[in-house]
């Protein structure tokens, strides 16, 4: 996962359509469910830690609202996804195992930027320093 112009997207392999998991939803539930899948992708990817709250009824309909599907779809389309591994849900809340490691690849990956522009401004602070006592 990167971002772009302020945008967070995350990459998609050419065979992301060939997973078992999105084969099944498609068979499942159609192009809408293919679809519901990649909104719920999307959803998670923006929200704080990857994770969706599904512990009540109230949830699970703004999800279906979100992804365009009724309750009952929505759930189905979980439930075949979750089967397949590609989504998990888990003490009422709902992630996805490729958006959670995205996320912590990208932390890492910020935490290395970090630790490199601290060890640069050090690396100039000194030189300046050292041009002035010298």
């Amino acid at each position: 996962m990167a971002t772009r112009g302020g945008g967070v997207y995350f990459p998609v392999d050419a065979g992301f359509c060939d997973t078992q998991a999105a084969r099944q939803v498609t068979r499942r539930y159609g192009a809408e469910g293919f679809l519901a899948y990649v909104r719920l992708l999307c959803m998670l990817l923006r929200e704080d830690g990857g994770r969706l709250s599904v512990g009540l009824d109230e949830d699970w309909e703004d999800i279906a609202d979100q992804v365009g599907l009724d309750c009952d779809a929505t759930r189905g389309v979980v439930s075949c996804l979750a089967h397949y591994g590609a989504l998990v849900v888990e003490d009422g809340t709902l992630f996805s195992p490729l958006v959670s490691s995205g996320i912590a690849a990208r932390e890492d990956i910020s935490e290395k930027r970090r630790a490199a522009a601290q060890a640069r401004w050090e690396r100039m602070n000194a030189a300046r320093k050292e041009k002035k006592e010298g």
